[in-house]
């Protein structure tokens, strides 16, 4: 089974919420292109055709993905508004995606999403939704990415490592994140190279210099390769003094990677902790899919059906 751990689907509860909105994240305009006007980055227009669930299981099927796993998508940022706006938004989002979970036939799970503007940062929010079927939850990589925000998250870091329940950590903005990317005049595509692993990288090494020690047991997964950590692992090890032992509890997902990429990343921190995930609607899944199959069909297993396996606990699976 081909899980991939790493798609975005927003369902109509939460698109109707948005549309209300009067300040971002919201959508403004009829039709199924809306304008996404958000507070972090530049705004957007959004295709809605591709947050149908039931075209998001044909485009599965078309890349021979078995099963997904559906995050909000952080950069929204809408874990980081103050409470009283997060939490309709958030649980309007729980509630379809709960609806889209069953009449998926299994196909589709989803990762919870917490309030990061409560004493707990969301872990008794969070508590629930794994008991009815969410895989896990996630955070925004700012939240990670300082001593004060693990501090803050522990009660929910907590919660989850007791419960063998995993973290999905992908770029985006605490509550207490200055806007980063409006910058108008630049390229396209420059908040997904020059923002979003710069964020993720951020987190990665907060969390194994400070993070892993607390919550020995917590499993987690990185977006975009750690935001690009292989590359840094001879830096890290020549300035932390650290001999740079793999941590079995810390994976990576291939978000945007091709070959090259993954070839670094199975050549620095092995194969054993690489997990599939496309970004499925932002990004077409065949480059990734391509790039996989050069490595061979030992490579495409692990990366898609033994390791996801391994970190969501579906069943005991060695590494």
């Amino acid at each position: 089974m081909r899980i991939d751990l790493h798609q975005h689907l927003w369902p109509v509860p939460l698109l109707d919420l948005l549309r209300r909105r009067h300040a971002p994240p919201l959508l403004e305009g009829a039709g199924d292109r809306p304008m996404l006007r958000l507070r972090h980055e530049r705004d957007g227009a959004v295709a809605l055709a591709a947050h149908d669930p039931a075209e998001r299981l044909r485009v599965m099927d078309e890349a021979g993905i078995d099963r997904c796993v559906i995050s909000l998508s952080t950069p929204l940022g809408i874990e980081a508004l103050p409470a009283a706006e997060a939490v309709p938004l958030l649980e309007a989002y729980h509630e379809g995606m709960a609806e889209v979970m069953a009449g998926s036939g299994g196909r589709i799970g989803a990762w919870a999403a917490a309030v990061l503007d409560l004493p707990d940062a969301g872990a008794a929010s969070v508590q629930p939704l794994l008991r009815d079927g969410f895989s896990g939850a996630s955070l925004a990589s700012e939240a990670l990415a300082s001593r004060a925000g693990l501090e803050r998250c522990e009660q929910l870091l907590t919660m989850l490592e007791e419960a063998g329940r995993p973290l999905f950590v992908h770029p985006g903005p605490a509550p207490w994140t200055a806007p980063y990317a409006r910058e108008d005049d630049m390229p396209g595509w420059w908040t997904n190279l020059a923002v979003y692993p710069g964020l993720v990288n951020r987190a990665f090494f907060t969390w194994r210099g400070i993070g892993a020690e607390r919550h020995p047991r917590l499993r987690l997964v990185f977006t975009v390769l750690g935001g690009g950590a292989p590359l840094m692992e001879g830096r890290y090890r020549t300035f932390s003094g650290l001999p740079g032992e793999i941590d079995p509890h810390v994976f990576v997902d291939t978000a945007s990677s091709q070959r090259l990429a993954l070839d670094h990343m199975m050549a620095t921190y092995g194969i054993e902790q690489v997990v599939f995930g496309t970004d499925i609607p932002v990004i077409e899944p065949g480059p990734l899919t391509r790039a996989l199959e050069e490595l061979g069909d030992p490579v495409v297993r692990a990366v898609t059906e033994t390791n996801p396996t391994r970190l969501l606990d579906l069943k005991e699976v060695a590494a």
